[in-house]
């Protein structure tokens, strides 16, 4: 099953990589988000400093290492927390993880083409296992999200957003987008298996993933919201995985701290979030599995 559902990522990879407009833009938007709506409203958020555009860039791309330099702990934690956390620190880690939501979720598009163009009736009749014809379309969308999530941290990095953890942080960031893109994907692959076209799908597409965006702790922080709003950020999906990415990429309590507590610090919230996240994915994968099966029968 693996075998065949890998050669169904191979084509999907290809097909995105063909797609040079495609491929730009997904990059360009969160650059436009960070670079002008980060900025924007740097400065009035409750508890955020403003931001400082110019040279952060260069600086952070120096202190993105500064983990590794032979130099004590003391001055370590002096380099890190020179600045302090800005808004567009904070906006950074959101926009990643809603990069990561949006790409997965595009993944439903790809197979509504292939039911028009008759690719997915060719796949059904192949001596293949049904199983990895959405496997393969949950693995490329995976991986698609995970490249564009890696190269908006870098962005953000050029941009100014600084990340207080390292390589480190972003390391452990990743097996949470993985989970995260996983599940969503599987959701879209069956979403997408049953609608009947990529208008339909866009319709629904804005409907889930627009509210998901701002009733969530991706642009300002819930403790900042309404308690209406509050409690439904609680309850949403990418509110944990922007959780996971912000201790991540910023240690405890959102905070930089010291190199030697940084997982201690992070350990139980990032715990409770992997499980909420593993929870969300096999919910979103089992439902998917059911819609793709019972289409497919």
């Amino acid at each position: 099953m693996f075998k065949e559902a890998w050669y169904v990522t191979e084509r999907e990879l290809r097909h995105f990589m063909r797609r040079k407009v495609q491929v730009l833009t997904s990059f360009i938007q969160p650059a436009v988000w960070l670079g002008f709506f980060g900025y924007a409203i740097s400065s009035g958020i409750p508890g955020l400093s403003g931001a400082i555009f110019g040279g952060r860039g260069l600086l952070n791309i120096i202190q993105f290492f500064v983990y590794f330099l032979p130099i004590g702990e003391p001055l370590k934690s002096i380099l890190l927390t020179s600045y302090g956390i800005q808004y567009l620190d904070f906006l950074a880690t959101g926009i990643i993880a809603a990069t990561v939501m949006v790409t997965a979720f595009m993944s439903g598009i790809s197979i509504i083409w292939d039911k028009r163009f008759g690719y997915i009736t060719k796949l059904l009749v192949a001596p293949i296992p049904r199983s990895s014809i959405m496997l393969g379309k949950m693995m490329s969308s995976t991986i698609r999200s995970l490249i564009q999530a890696l190269v908006v941290v870098v962005l953000a990095v050029l941009l100014g957003a600084k990340i207080y953890t390292g390589i480190l942080g972003v390391a452990i960031s990743i097996p949470f987008m993985i989970v995260f893109a996983a599940g969503l994907a599987g959701l879209s692959v069956s979403l997408g298996i049953k609608l009947a076209d990529h208008e339909v799908f866009f319709g629904v597409f804005q409907m889930i993933l627009l509210p998901l965006f701002f009733a969530s702790s991706a642009v300002v922080p819930i403790a900042s919201m309404p308690n209406w709003l509050q409690f439904i950020a609680q309850g949403n999906p990418l509110t944990y995985a922007v959780d996971a990415t912000r201790l991540a990429l910023f240690g405890g309590l959102y905070m930089p701290i010291n190199w030697n507590l940084f997982v201690l610090g992070i350990g139980g919230s990032l715990l409770l979030d992997f499980v909420v996240l593993m929870v969300i994915f096999v919910v979103m994968v089992v439902t998917g599995a059911l819609l793709f099966r019972k289409y497919t029968l």
